[in-house]
């Protein structure tokens, strides 16, 4: 079977409008819960400064500007940090499985509970947080050598997690098979990738510019269109797979 963009798109737009509600829910459920822990999980003032007024960018190097910090500064901004990436994998990685459970629920025309679906999410959940930990390790090295492999290595793991739901492989398995077979479609699995990422730019750049909103306003805004980017995405590279394993 002859795996198509346009096809690919097709099945991908159709889904999403048949489970937009959903979609919408659980996208708005998960910005709703970093909100919250954003709101009660402070740094103290002068780290909120750094970060909002952006000095990390405008200063002459980062170790200029962390050497200008007091001990206890540096360890406030380390916590900070490890926190906002733990948060940020949690999200994408419940954000990931709810996706993942409700296409395969519609897909297998399962009526589940809402129960049933929570414990399919949470049993999945541990090794998936891991397998989305190593990716982001490793695409974050990629672009910390270079702006191309990172979009590179973006591309090719990005079938990991789908791989790894099926429950044939393992973590390290789906790895390698996910870098195998996007390297092999790269030319229906790049476009789709780089559109997210170009669409997350341009929504970082709009929001960044308004300025009559509440500021946790425009971050459930932002966060709620990055969920919603992501479950496209999640959509797109699920229908692949679903074909290619038909191929």
């Amino acid at each position: 079977m002859k795996i198509t963009i346009n096809e690919l798109r097709h099945d991908t737009c159709y889904f999403f409008y048949k489970q937009i509600r959903t979609i919408f829910f659980i996208s708005i459920f998960i910005a709703f819960i970093n909100l919250i822990i954003d709101v009660f999980v402070k740094p103290n003032i002068h780290i909120i400064s750094i970060i909002e007024n952006n000095n990390f960018i405008n200063a002459h190097s980062l170790l200029e500007l962390i050497n200008s910090m007091s001990l206890e500064e540096k360890h406030e901004l380390l916590k900070y940090s490890i926190f906002k990436i733990i948060e940020s994998l949690m999200s994408k990685t419940v954000l990931l499985g709810s996706i993942i459970i409700l296409i395969s629920s519609v897909s297998n025309s399962e009526k589940k509970t809402i129960i049933t679906s929570i414990c399919s999410l949470f049993s999945f959940l541990p090794n998936l947080f891991i397998l989305n930990f190593l990716s982001t390790i490793i695409i974050q090295i990629g672009f910390m050598l270079f702006i191309i492999p990172g979009v590179l290595l973006s591309i090719t793991l990005s079938l990991s997690p789908i791989i790894f739901s099926f429950k044939k492989h393992g973590l390290i398995d789906s790895i390698r098979l996910s870098i195998s077979i996007s390297w092999r479609y790269i030319k229906i699995i790049s476009p789709c990738i780089l559109t997210w990422m170009f669409s997350k730019f341009i929504l970082t750049v709009f929001l960044d510019h308004i300025h009559f909103l509440n500021k946790n306003i425009l971050d459930l805004i932002s966060n709620i269109s990055m969920n919603i980017l992501f479950s496209i995405l999640i959509i797109y590279l699920f229908r692949f797979y679903m074909i290619f394993l038909r191929s």
